[in-house]
């Protein structure tokens, strides 16, 4: 059976280990009060950076074996780890007391009696969960008010945290700085500001086996906050909530943009499809307007098996229901239409345009117009293609963005640190690393190139970048998150429009982007501009 590619990473990584140095850690245990008869957690204590400076406190008020005993829990999963910190508090202080609380265990498995005054360190990022509880702890952490929390360990862990919270309880954690505007964590972040006081800060520290950006959080449990301290700025709620994504990445000042109509209102964003293998039907175009063909396809029909069916699966389950259903179908030999692939001899050299093909929207750092740069195999609408998608694993079944295939609209680059977006002509398929937004139905025309113009603004960039998702992603939903320019005049918008559309005309024909053109753009979206005008 095929493991999904998360469980088929190294241990380190399916357990989200990121080492905190001890000195940080030191530091950050040492700035926080410890009222008498305290009971502090580390949920998920690695070698015992925080471990072991947290006993060393507690041991100085209390005495190490009554500490163990009554004021320091500790929990952590991997048993290799679990073993060094035993070691190292053993080697400065001697053998655990008898009755320590101590576990080498699954946090989401352990469930304290009573509530954590503290509860600090460092938890899993991007780790996998245990597969026989994992939808469980998607029914109870995945959503918050009907918001998303991501299914990541690091968010998992701060909601678990915070239900064992005793009233006027202290959390102090380091985690990614991802969730302070992505909107599967907007259930995280309406959470946190419905426990009680949260402050977000830079950590005063390093990470060396990390690149990504880390954060500390701390929340102080009590009454839903009106603020939010983030980065040292007092962040109202009310402006949080005027962001669809309830951005802790909002700078005050950037609030009243978001106070009118988003993008969302005149387009509809979509992902595009995933092939599994791209190679097998996207080729890229040749300089003299030809592609190589270097494969034929051949269609036949695969049996069902209960076998070939599991290693389709999610996560290679069938429940004993589909598993009977499958069973009974490979006794009856029934089959499945699938395609193989096979290499030519000599690949063909096609001249395009032809009918077998399609311009591939793939993902490119272009901005206004770019001529296509691929084509897909599409005889037939993609029969190929379509047929080896539904015969694959359970995640490529899906064809994202099909009802759009062909229409006019705009695309971006999915992974840019600004926006790259550029005119999307009519007749492509949809690649799923290139998001695509299109009109409404009822909304003019003028607005397609108007909000292309308005996408090429620093302005747009900044707000996106800031305040709706400040990842290297732009996703689908990003896009129609931003503010439509309603500071604007209308007929300022039409310049633009009118604008937009006659660079994007002459780019068709082979004519270079006016150089001036994003400055123009800046001016016509800045709002002093366009109160003046």
């Amino acid at each position: 059976m095929e493991r999904s590619p998360k469980r088929a990473r190294p241990a380190r990584r399916q357990l989200g280990q990121v080492m905190t140095p001890r000195g940080l850690a030191a530091r950050l245990v040492s700035e926080l009060p410890l009222a008498p008869g305290a009971r502090v957690l580390e949920p998920s204590f690695g070698e015992g950076s925080f471990l072991l400076p947290l006993i060393e406190r507690l041991a100085g008020l209390f005495g190490y074996e009554r500490a163990l005993r009554e004021h320091v829990w500790g929990v952590e999963l991997d048993p290799v780890l679990y073993s060094r910190a035993v070691a190292s508090i053993e080697a400065r202080w001697g053998p655990l007391p008898d009755g320590h609380n101590l576990t080498c265990a699954d946090y989401f498995r352990v469930e304290p009696e009573r509530p954590f005054d503290l509860i600090v360190g460092n938890p899993p990022f991007g780790g996998t969960f245990d597969a026989a509880i994992e939808d469980a702890l998607d029914r109870r952490f995945g959503r918050y008010r009907g918001h998303k929390l991501k299914k990541e360990t690091y968010s998992f862990f701060v909601a678990k945290a915070l239900d064992e919270l005793a009233r006027g309880g202290r959390l102090r954690v380091i985690c990614s700085d991802t969730f302070l505007t992505i909107n599967t964590m907007r259930g995280l972040r309406e959470l946190l500001l419905d426990s009680g006081s949260v402050r977000v800060s830079e950590l005063p520290g390093e990470f060396e086996e990390t690149k990504q950006p880390m954060v500390l959080l701390d929340l102080e449990q009590g009454p839903p906050a009106d603020y939010a301290l983030i980065r040292g700025a007092s962040l109202p709620r009310a402006a949080m909530e005027q962001t669809a994504n309830l951005s802790f990445g909002l700078r005050p000042e950037h609030a009243p943009y978001f106070a009118g109509p988003t993008l969302g209102e005149f387009v509809v964003a979509t992902g595009g499809m995933t092939i599994g293998r791209n190679e097998w039907f996207v080729r890229p175009i040749a300089a003299d307007g030809t592609i190589e063909e270097p494969y034929e396809f051949e269609f036949f029909d695969r049996p069902i098996t209960v076998e070939g069916e599991l290693a389709r699966a999610r996560l290679n389950r069938m429940s004993p229901k589909v598993r009977e259903r499958v069973a009974e179908r490979e006794r009856r030999g029934e089959t499945r239409r699938a395609v193989r692939v096979r290499k030519r001899a000599e690949p063909l050299r096609i001249k395009l345009p032809h009918p077998h093909y399609r311009p591939y929207n793939k993902a490119r750092p272009a901005r206004v117009y770019a001529k296509p740069s691929h084509v897909v195999f599409w005889r037939d609408d993609g029969d190929a293609a379509l047929t080896f998608k539904r015969d694959g694993p359970w995640y490529l079944h899906g064809v994202g963005g099909q009802p759009y295939f062909g229409r006019e609209g705009i695309t971006w680059q999915l992974v840019a640190p600004r926006i790259n977006a550029r005119y999307l002509p009519p007749g492509f398929i949809l690649d799923s690393g290139a998001p695509c937004a299109f009109l409404r139905e009822g909304v003019a025309r003028r607005e397609l190139f108007a909000v292309l113009g308005w996408l090429q603004s620093s302005l747009a960039t900044r707000l996106l970048k800031e305040a709706v998702n400040h990842t290297r992603n732009i996703q689908g939903k990003d896009i129609e998150r931003l503010p439509y320019p309603h500071w604007v005049a209308s007929d300022r918008l039409d310049d633009v429009a009118v604008l937009v559309e006659h660079e994007v005309m002459r780019a068709m024909n082979g004519i270079a982007i006016a150089n001036d053109l994003s400055r123009r753009l800046d001016a016509m979206f800045e709002p002093a501009a366009a109160q003046a005008a």
